[in-house]
């Protein structure tokens, strides 16, 4: 059997962030959502304020924007996609053991 996945981006009405899909022979047979919180300006200004300056160059160069809020969206879709893909290898080396 041949075990994949895909990660794919998922639209902000729908909360955004990413859909995971897990493959058996190229159909799907698990998966999941993995959304970004955006609503909750107080946790972005939280965030930003721990950041120090060139973390937060970083996030402002990603998000291609000199405001902090699509900052802390970049950090979000970034994070949401590490916990995604953490995911899939958990499971593609369960699959290993089986």
């Amino acid at each position: 059997m041949k075990y994949s996945y895909e990660i794919l981006p998922r639209p902000m009405e729908l909360g955004g962030g990413w859909r995971l899909r897990m493959l058996e022979d190229g159909e799907e047979v698990s998966g999941g959502v993995f959304p970004i919180v955006l609503d909750d300006p107080q946790a972005g200004v939280t965030w930003w304020n721990g950041c120090r300056e060139p973390e937060r160059g970083h996030w402002l160069a990603v998000a291609q924007s000199v405001a902090p809020a699509e900052a802390r969206a970049a950090y979000q879709l970034a994070a949401a996609h590490a916990d995604a893909e953490e995911t899939a290898y958990d499971w593609l080396d369960s699959r290993e053991s089986v």
